[in-house]
């Protein structure tokens, strides 16, 4: 594929990345592109509203989409990983009165489905295959691009590369605990080696930065991406009592703080970027005069 510019490239990243809108809520948002076209103060302004709406109306009818046939978006994939991971972390780092996963087995089939959830999406993102939407393939494809834009840094860009290396990379059954396990017993069914989620981390810190670069330089970023802390554990109250649900979630916020930390952080040196990376927060200030 080839770009005639940066932008053309910034688009096509936040083409592939952006989650995928369901019916309702393509719906509302070309409800509310309509209001912003007719509440536009700016010719200009119109004109952008009028083309964000053509291109949600042309996805509203697009079969692929009415048949559920377009790929997940890779922000939607990256966020939903991290998700079953940090409450996989929370369990690990809180002791509870409780064995939850050993009484209830709810809860062991909920940990079964997470490990599921965690590996398949790992495959995904990594995944060779030219037909899929994967963060491997859009690296490969844009990294080029965002090194000749000064976006990232030449080393950084060719340790990624090497830890991608589909021989003898980091992200291969000899070098990478997750790509083994998901392999052997999530597609293949050979065997079930032991989970260290510390080895596994270890690659996930890798593939949230690759995402960062990408989405840091393509886009605005991304807010508030996870779930509330009110939603979390709702529903266990039978097995945690108030204290051991604010320390899992005080483990779980410990977890997607690393994260953010991942995003700014050069894997090929470990130092802090200080460039804002994925996620974006905002702070209000007020000054009285």
């Amino acid at each position: 594929m080839i770009f005639n510019n940066s932008s053309e490239a910034k688009e096509y990243v936040v083409l592939k990345t952006n989650r995928l809108l369901n019916k309702n809520e393509l719906d509302d948002v070309i409800n509310d592109c309509e209001g912003k076209i007719v509440d536009a103060y700016s010719e200009e302004s119109k004109e952008l509203w009028i083309e964000e709406l053509t291109k949600y109306k042309e996805l509203s009818v697009n079969q692929d989409f009415i048949d559920g046939l377009l790929p997940q978006g890779i922000d939607e994939l990256i966020i939903e990983m991290i998700e079953w991971r940090s409450m996989i972390y929370a369990f690990q780092k809180i002791e509870t009165k409780r064995n939850a996963f050993e009484e209830s087995a709810f809860f062991a089939q909920w940990y079964l489905g997470a490990i599921y959830g965690v590996f398949s999406i790992f495959g995904k993102l990594l995944s060779k295959d030219s037909r899929d939407n994967s963060l491997r393939k859009l690296w490969e494809l844009i990294s080029p691009i965002m090194l000749k834009d000064g976006a990232c840094l030449k080393h950084e860009v060719h340790y990624i590369n090497e830890c991608l290396n589909v021989k003898k990379g980091l992200f291969t059954n000899n070098n990478s605990k997750a790509m083994l396990f998901r392999n052997k017993f999530v597609s293949h069914n050979e065997a079930a080696p032991k989970i260290v989620w510390e080895d596994i981390d270890n690659d996930v810190s890798v593939i949230i930065r690759m995402w960062s670069l990408l989405v840091s330089w393509s886009s605005f970023g991304i807010v508030q991406p996870f779930r509330g802390d009110r939603y979390i554990f709702r529903g266990t109250e039978a097995m945690f009592d108030d204290v051991e649900v604010k320390s899992l979630l005080r483990a779980r916020q410990d977890y997607l703080d690393m994260v953010a930390a991942w995003s700014k952080t050069y894997v090929h040196s470990g130092e802090v970027d200080k460039g804002r990376g994925a996620f974006v927060n905002f702070k209000v200030e007020i000054k009285v005069r």
